[in-house]
């Protein structure tokens, strides 16, 4: 408590973030399975056991590193969707957002092709993302667009798979080969062509 009687914010929950925050950044540079425990405590200034205590074991502070970029994100999306913008328009204002801090796109992308391997500590946590993202996606595209101006085959769900697809390779290429694309201003132009088959009175 502090001198006005109002509880303080606890000193363990400043060294969780410092350690979440050191964690991101040495996996996106490195991966997980470069980076050590001790790593990871040697960057924040404490012992291994130290971080354990925070953690309890490397897989736990993967899932925590994971489940704060989505909690990063999803932030964004509110600060966007407040602004009165609708799905499509929060999706590209938050790959926007993302560019702005390289370490984070860098995370994902590395991490999601490790975890591609089922023995990987972060498989589960992926697999369950990307199918929250495809009900989503689908759910949200069906919504906005208008089935009967659709291509003929084409449905809202294809377009939401367009969508994530277009938005997961091109991150790659850009890591890959920087300057090779411009990973917002294409989906930006994907999204600009969706106009056309826009319901005229979304549900």
């Amino acid at each position: 408590m502090n001198a006005q009687g109002r509880p303080t914010r606890p000193r363990g929950d400043e060294r969780r973030r410092q350690i979440l925050d050191v964690a991101l950044q040495l996996f996106a540079e490195r991966g997980f399975t470069d980076v050590s425990v001790a790593d990871v405590a040697g960057e924040v200034g404490i012992t291994t056991a130290g971080l354990l205590h925070h953690f309890g074991t490397k897989n736990a502070l993967l899932i925590a590193v994971l489940q704060e970029r989505e909690t990063r994100n999803g932030q964004v999306d509110e600060s966007l969707r407040a602004e009165g913008k609708d799905w499509l328009e929060t999706f590209v204002g938050r790959l926007e957002q993302n560019e702005d801090h390289p370490a984070l796109v860098q995370l994902f992308a590395l991490l999601s092709a490790e975890s591609i391997t089922r023995d990987h500590p972060g498989h589960d946590w992926f697999v369950e993302r990307y199918r929250v993202l495809a009900e989503t996606s689908s759910h949200e595209m069906d919504r906005l667009l208008d089935p009967a101006k659709l291509p003929q085959g084409v449905t809202a769900t294809t377009v939401s798979q367009w969508l994530v697809g277009l938005a997961d390779g091109l991150r790659l290429q850009q890591l890959l080969n920087p300057g090779s694309v411009d990973r917002i201003e294409s989906v930006r132009a994907f999204v600009g062509m969706l106009e056309q088959y826009r319901r005229d009175d979304p549900a």
